[in-house]
């Protein structure tokens, strides 16, 4: 199974991206579409060649790798900034780079794509994206709220009841114990704990 990779440009280079990344299962789309688009669980392109707001991907600035001709961008995460030009090489190394560092670990669990891991035993398992989703924030961040996750992952306005993330967190515990880790997710009032 490829590696995901999502990609946001607006210009001729998505063209040959396919062949340069055949490694990678690309997802590409317009640099308009990134605020609806932009997906924790996944590395993200983002390929510039004009001046464009990057605010609404801040939070998710360690999962963006952005390649401009522009300088002084006002993004986040300075080291992952590529200015061209730049060879076809050192492009293909930084992008392979990139995607490698962004395997989240948290004792003996890890996530990439949608795969968690027991490192200790080797045992795994599949999540939805949405479970991903969930899981990748918890464990980059360690405690969030449950509205955080409500509007943020789910989509769903604060002042609307449902049980969808009690759905969720339940069939991400299950998981967790079907390939035996350590970490346990907490709810402690209205917030989500990852722990061991």
């Amino acid at each position: 199974m490829k590696n995901g990779l999502n990609i946001f440009c607006n210009n001729d280079i998505k063209n040959f991206l396919p062949s340069l990344l055949s490694d990678y299962e690309l997802t590409i789309m317009k640099l308009d579409l990134i605020k609806d688009n932009i997906q924790a669980s996944q590395p993200n392109i983002i390929i510039i060649n004009n001046h464009i707001d990057l605010r609404d991907c801040d939070k998710l600035s360690n999962n963006c790798l952005v390649i401009s001709n522009l300088k002084n961008l006002d993004f986040k995460n300075k080291s992952n900034i590529l200015n061209s030009p730049l060879s076809i090489n050192h492009l293909k190394n930084r992008i392979e780079q990139f995607v490698q560092n962004l395997k989240v670990q948290f004792h003996d669990l890890s996530l990439y794509n949608e795969k968690l891991i027991n490192l200790d035993n080797d045992n795994f398992c599949y999540l939805t994206k949405i479970e991903l989703e969930i899981l990748t924030y918890l464990m980059r961040n360690k405690e969030t709220s449950k509205n955080f996750i409500k509007e943020n992952i789910l989509n769903i306005k604060s002042n609307i009841e449902t049980n969808s993330l009690e759905s969720h967190l339940s069939r991400i515990r299950k998981k967790m114990n079907t390939i035996k880790t350590k970490v346990k997710i907490q709810t402690k009032n209205e917030k989500l704990l990852i722990t061991t």
